[in-house]
């Protein structure tokens, strides 16, 4: 790979085209991804040596899009693929140090993985925000999450693990559990599979220790446990949408969420029944309509330019 090349695109000075050259060549072999981080990390180090207290990076998602990569593998390309912004912050430590934080947005209808500075593992749904360090501080490891997120934590007992979202925090040592907390749009969820976490929600004094297989929801104010009774819905991690015995209300509220469209349902009773089935995401929203039209009766129809489905 051209070194010159590699040099622009960490400096965010390429075009759209050599973006793909880059990505290709980065797809081809994990040395390549280590060549790029290890002149990424230099490119870093030389910003800081020069005084650059704030650097922004963005790449085009529209762009880059039109390459056709469906899930990301390694951290790096996420440089690539969903945008990255970094900013610049200082903590209150003996010398002041520059913390550099990147953030992840996934859009409607795909899905990524992320291997955090802490090898952790985190795989976002659609329409997904997350807000990490670039290398976690001592004593404690923290991101952001705004979506839904299914997490394999390193395990570390001298530096726990702590999610922080809109209305609930989980800390954990080492496990895995999912996370949906999409702000404003969902109740919060934190479903525990391996391992033990510790859930603290606004408005609520007293913590909540999860035990393996139990769901915690969040509504008015209120903590419900129940046990896991379906594991399919996890598949999301897969690009498979599982619904299990769920409200047709439920399943339109999550297709506007994962395909980011608006659906009008003006045929009330059809809410009310309920369905069990799966549907791969990338066969998109309308693949689900029509498989609900072999057992309820209702037509629809889809306004692209007001990004809007009417179903009666």
């Amino acid at each position: 790979m051209n070194k010159e090349l590699l040099q622009r695109y960490v400096e965010g000075n390429v075009t759209s085209e050599e973006v793909e050259i880059v990505v290709d060549w980065l797809d081809q072999d994990e040395a390549n991804v280590r060549e790029f981080m290890a002149l990424h990390k230099l490119n870093d180090i030389s910003l800081f040596n020069r005084g650059d207290a704030k650097r922004t990076k963005r790449a085009n998602i529209g762009e880059l899009r039109k390459i056709g990569i469906e899930i990301l593998k390694i951290a790096a390309i996420f440089l690539l693929v969903w945008g990255v912004k970094d900013f610049i912050t200082h903590e209150p430590v003996e010398v002041e140090l520059p913390v550099t934080y990147q953030t992840i947005i996934v859009p409607a209808g795909q899905r990524a993985e992320v291997i955090l500075p802490d090898s952790s593992r985190v795989w976002l749904n659609a329409n997904t925000e997350i807000v990490y360090p670039t290398q976690f501080a001592f004593g404690h490891r923290e991101i952001k999450l705004n979506g839904e997120a299914y997490f394999d934590v390193k395990h570390n007992p001298s530096q726990p693990f702590l999610v922080k979202t809109e209305k609930i925090d989980i800390q954990v040592l080492g496990t895995e559990f999912n996370v949906l907390a999409y702000a404003e749009k969902t109740v919060p969820e934190v479903t525990l599979l391996n391992g033990s976490v510790e859930v603290k929600a606004k408005g609520i004094s007293v913590p909540y220790t999860m035990n393996v297989n139990e769901q915690l929801r969040l509504e008015d104010g209120k903590l419900y446990v129940s046990p896991i009774t379906q594991f399919d819905y996890f598949k999301w991690k897969e690009g498979i949408l599982c619904f299990h015995n769920e409200s047709v209300e439920s399943i339109m509220k999550k297709l506007e969420l994962y395909f980011d469209v608006r659906i009008d349902v003006r045929k009330a009773g059809l809410l009310k029944h309920r369905y069990t089935g799966k549907f791969r995401v990338d066969d998109g929203v309308e693949q689900v309509l029509k498989v609900l039209q072999l057992e309820h009766q209702f037509t629809y129809a889809r306004d692209h330019e007001l990004n809007l489905i009417t179903i009666k």
